[in-house]
């Protein structure tokens, strides 16, 4: 799946003054405390550098930005060697020959962190990015997932062709799994009768050969009324649907009573406002008698507006602990921070793991909604539940503020910074820069070969055939029988 990046309110980034000894590092200290940034990649000059090592080609300054800013971002230095760090910098030297070739090797140099969320970010891409968090998706309306059985990080290698010999084994021994993970109501895709289950296997009649569902999505995007076919397959039979691409009205969340009770559908927290939208669900149905969470199939979004809107339903308690690499990224050590809910507001706490005797610190203050909610709350989660929306599923559970009904979440267990500013072409950069624990310290896992997920307190599986929502949905009627059961008698 391809999940938001993290996000802090600007208001607490301005705010926000680092500790008297991270002056110089105060750009790295609020992406580690803010897990966003709308950082600046600019240089005072964009000629290139001359060749060193006895390189005969001159490395690239925008190229060198990239791959400098990822590496020192990355929450997981010891991915690589130093050896391994200075080839991946002179890699492509010798063939950038302009901005978009500095942006396009960057990102393959990228690849060699095994870590699907570390990326550049293309213009294209970054419009449709902005769509979203405004409430509208482009396209034909459809989420996509990697059904691959994960691997282990391998050791990086420049043997280009040995890679690619080894990926069309794999190929030929196991069809790519890439399927629809959800299908979005009034879109093309439900038009055209695309299903959450369907595997892709060709884009405009070309099968497709790529090992991510993010690469994947590239090539199913387009302008707004181009024409796209995929070819998909359904219990052993292929079909080809063509649709075209529209634009589509996606909100975050969707409310309604059932039995006396309010089901609140969070699609996503990608959107800025999605936490004042459950809080008008919420003051909209004052007689509610108890709260259904529904997080299935939610990819996860901004960090802040999953935490502003579990302050709907927490009056106070720690809510997550954040680990990310230190300011200087030289040093293998690492600062965790802690955010807590208290009457005024979230509270930032946070200290180096190689000091944890010394004086923590106090951060800023950040909004937080008012607690609204008395009632019992039933959050249901499944195996799409992931990023903002698992961590919140943490938070609650942890401070006994919900039950949680469904499957285990996700396992992402990562977060990501974004670096909106400063690359020629408009691109932006995207790093995973951190971990995230549940407050009694639970790792969903990195995503890749270590996906742990947070358990629910009971497990109900809905049948493969069995839509959400509908009269078949045993997770929705396990949630309304519990809330039921604690009605007072």
């Amino acid at each position: 799946m391809q999940l938001a990046d993290s996000y802090l309110d600007s208001q607490k980034r301005d705010a926000h003054q680092a500790r008297p000894e991270q002056v110089e590092a105060q750009e790295k200290k609020r992406a580690a405390e803010n897990l966003y940034a709308d950082a600046d990649l600019s240089a005072s000059a964009n000629q290139p550098v001359k060749p060193q090592d006895g390189n005969s080609c001159p490395s690239s300054v925008p190229y060198l930005k990239l791959v400098n800013r990822a590496l020192e971002n990355f929450y997981d230095p010891s991915r690589l060697t130093a050896t391994q760090v200075q080839e991946i910098k002179s890699k492509y030297n010798c063939s950038i020959k302009s901005d978009a070739d500095a942006v396009k090797y960057a990102d393959e140099a990228l690849k060699t962190l095994q870590d699907d969320y570390t990326d550049v970010i293309t213009k294209p891409e970054t419009v449709e990015i902005l769509r979203s968090e405004n409430g509208e998706i482009s396209g034909i309306g459809i989420e996509l997932k990697d059904n691959s059985p994960k691997k282990g990080p391998a050791a990086p290698t420049d043997k280009a062709a040995d890679k690619a010999a080894d990926r069309a084994v794999d190929k030929a021994v196991e069809p790519n799994q890439i399927v629809i993970n959800k299908v979005v109501e009034n879109s093309p895709a439900l038009a055209g009768g695309l299903k959450a289950g369907d595997r892709i296997v060709k884009v405009d009649n070309e099968p497709i050969d790529t090992e991510t569902a993010t690469d994947t999505a590239k090539l199913i995007r387009g302008e707004v009324g181009t024409k796209v076919k995929l070819t998909v397959e359904r219990q052993g039979k292929e079909e080809v649907v063509e649709m075209t691409r529209a634009l589509i009205d996606f909100p975050a969340v969707k409310s309604e009573m059932r039995d006396g009770y309010l089901h609140l559908s969070v699609q996503t927290f990608g959107q800025s406002d999605t936490s004042d939208e459950v809080k008008a669900a919420i003051q909209g149905h004052p007689d509610a008698k108890g709260y259904i969470l529904d997080l299935r199939n939610n990819p996860g979004g901004f960090v802040m507006e999953a935490l502003k809107t579990g302050s709907l339903f927490m009056t106070k308690g720690e809510m997550l602990r954040t680990r990310t690499r230190a300011a200087d990224p030289d040093a293998v050590d690492f600062e965790t921070t802690n955010y807590t809910l208290n009457d005024k507001g979230i509270q930032l706490s946070s200290k180096y793991d190689s000091d944890p005797q010394g004086k923590p610190f106090e951060g800023a203050l950040m909004q937080r909604h008012p607690d609204l909610v008395d009632k019992p709350v039933v959050i249901l989660v499944n195996e799409n539940s992931a990023s903002a929306s698992e961590l919140l599923t943490g938070a609650m559970k942890d401070n006994k503020e919900a039950y949680v009904i469904g499957n285990q979440t996700y396992g992402k267990g990562i977060g990501q910074i974004t670096f909106r500013n400063g690359l020629p072409d408009g691109s932006w950069l995207k790093v995973t820069n951190f971990q995230y624990f549940t407050p009694n310290g639970t790792w969903p896992g990195d995503a890749h070969n270590r996906k742990y997920g947070i358990a629910p307190d009971l497990k109900v599986t809905l049948p493969k055939d069995v839509q959400m929502n509908s009269p078949e949905d045993i997770q929705l009627k396990a949630a309304l029988d519990y809330l039921k059961s604690k009605e007072t008698k």
